[in-house]
């Protein structure tokens, strides 16, 4: 089974959840801190979808919040860049598996994986 790259906050429950499943899977785990090691832009380029951009923002995040992202939604190229000066916009766990990728705690997408 190919090794799954998880991108996660340490302190984060959610992620601590996913990560908790992934290894309950049976996954071999490559865990990144996202501050320390974000992913890279060509991942986002990848794998943001254009026409729902929030569902891969942190909206929790104080950057968020910072940027009044809330009424004033960037395109993807826009929060793309936004994710690369501060990574804690970014939905998180990031998980990626070969050429999937799920953001955020999505039980159903980690299984799928």
């Amino acid at each position: 089974m190919p090794k799954v790259t998880v991108y996660h906050k340490p302190k984060c429950n959610t992620c601590k959840k996913a990560i908790k499943l992934l290894q309950e899977l049976g996954h071999d785990l490559d865990t990144r801190d996202l501050e320390d090691y974000p992913p890279p832009r060509s991942l986002l380029e990848t794998h943001i979808d254009a026409k729902n951009v929030k569902a891969y923002l942190n909206v929790h995040s104080q950057a968020y919040k910072d940027h009044g992202l809330k009424d004033d939604p960037p395109t993807k190229k826009g929060a793309i860049e936004l994710m690369m000066r501060d990574p804690n916009l970014i939905k998180r766990p990031v998980i990626v598996k070969g050429k999937r990728a799920v953001f955020g705690h999505d039980e159903q997408g980690i299984r799928e994986l």
